[in-house]
């Protein structure tokens, strides 16, 4: 609760031996009078002329409410004084803050504790940099120094509205998982004493359309005009290129990332974090990849064995940085995992040449399409069970029907034939289309 007069008094004056600033005048209080048995202090100052101040001393947060009372009047003051204090107290019995942290300093707090679940493999690194994309969009959304507890829990049903409008393209799939994740930080917020529960978003209806779900593949053509122009990208280094050697082991890695993904099904986080121990390169060309557990959007490990097991090889063989305990996708420089800022520039750099080559190429599909190409192909050959193909790829055979099995039979068929397979003379397997090894 609020301390009494002596303390506050004590507490003044620690305070008042700090000064604001060398060239500044010290603030002096005047007329000053007690309320409450010294649990609140009004008083006139140098600086705020004849209008009387408040000030209260809130030990539960150890800071001072200060504000201005915008009357000359002491007896109106007194009394609007103890209005003060009654509204401030009640809140305290409730359990609300009197102090609000700011939306950024909110986001901040619960990203240090993302961190500490990754670290501690309660999280994967992918969710990780969801999490962190997601509340940078609330931050827009509510502006970084807005005070937390000065955000009506209606104030959220916007929150589409303005991802809409700042995105044309966005779904709704996207809208919905965004405000799941800033619930749960608020969720976390409340659990930490940061915010009371009457603040938790309410972000109304938001409704998703049972095709928005579908997901976005490669088409047989699209994949074949990337590795068209990704297989030699590398070789197109000017020869006075101020960082020739980078640029090209950029290029050649772009390339091995796009056909592992569409040769493996792989998630990119996935991808992204698999080390040279964690492969095995077999006689055959395939390659068994371990995926660990804190590596997986659903904390379940799972190998894998697939073609193209050459692409790991040749890796070790331009790679500065080769030890098992090190990335497969390293940095050129530096001995750390290449970031996917970097990877994701060069992919889209490698999009605009095949575009210029290529012009019915489709641009907009990202990286992560790899993965939907790959059991796209799958469930089109269907020559592997849609469980099997869902345990391969590290997810659910529900994740595979709601998302993947909703294509229309017409659609299906026509593919189908469209789609010129080619199948290993021992085994009579698929072989996804690919680029020439080197």
């Amino acid at each position: 609760m609020l301390q009494n007069s002596e303390t506050i008094a004590n507490n003044s004056r620690v305070r008042r031996k700090q000064t604001l600033n060398a060239n500044q005048k010290q603030i002096r209080m005047s007329d000053v009078t007690d309320v409450y048995d010294g649990q609140i202090r009004i008083y006139r100052t140098t600086h705020s002329g004849d209008v009387y101040q408040l000030r209260m001393w809130v030990s539960q947060e150890r800071k001072y409410i200060r504000k201005s009372l915008k009357t000359r009047d002491k007896t109106q003051a007194i009394q609007l004084a103890q209005k003060e204090f009654i509204r401030y107290q009640a809140k305290l019995l409730n359990g609300e803050k009197l102090f609000s942290l700011t939306a950024d300093e909110l986001r901040t707090k619960y990203l240090e504790h993302i961190q500490k679940e990754v670290d501690g493999n309660q999280l994967s690194k992918g969710r990780q940099t969801n999490v962190k994309t997601f509340t940078k969009h609330y931050l827009e959304f509510v502006g970084k120094n807005a005070r937390i507890q000065s955000i009506e829990k209606r104030f959220f049903i916007g929150y589409r509205e303005f991802r809409q409008s700042r995105l044309k393209t966005i779904t709704m799939t996207v809208v919905q998982n965004e405000s799941i994740t800033i619930k749960q930080m608020y969720k976390w917020a409340i659990e930490n004493g940061f915010l009371e529960a009457i603040y938790l978003p309410d972000f109304g209806t938001i409704r998703v359309k049972k095709d928005e779900v579908r997901r976005e593949s490669f088409t047989i053509r699209d994949y074949n005009s990337l590795i068209d122009v990704a297989k030699k990208w590398y070789t197109k280094v000017p020869q006075d290129h101020v960082k020739r050697d980078e640029e090209i082991y950029y290029r050649r890695t772009i390339r091995d990332f796009i056909v592992l993904m569409a040769n493996f099904g792989f998630r990119t986080g996935e991808l992204f974090l698999t080390k040279f121990e964690d492969v095995v390169v077999h006689n055959d060309a395939t390659a068994t990849v371990n995926i660990l557990r804190e590596n997986t959007k659903v904390r379940k490990a799972r190998s894998v064995r697939g073609r193209r097991g050459d692409v790991f090889s040749r890796r070790l063989a331009y790679s500065t940085y080769k030890e098992p305990g090190n990335y497969v996708f390293s940095h050129f420089k530096e001995e750390k995992l290449i970031t996917k800022e970097l990877l994701y520039g060069y992919y889209r750099e490698l999009c605009k040449v095949v575009k210029a080559k290529h012009s019915d190429f489709d641009d907009k599909k990202s990286l992560y399409s790899l993965r939907h190409f790959w059991i796209t192909l799958q469930l089109l050959a269907g020559k592997v069970s849609v469980y099997k193909i869902a345990r391969y790829a590290g997810t659910s055979l529900q994740q595979i029907q709601k998302h993947y099995d909703s294509m229309k039979d017409a659609q299906i068929s026509k593919e189908i034939l469209g789609v010129n397979l080619r199948f290993d003379g021992e085994n009579n397997e698929i072989i996804v289309l690919d680029d020439d090894s080197d």
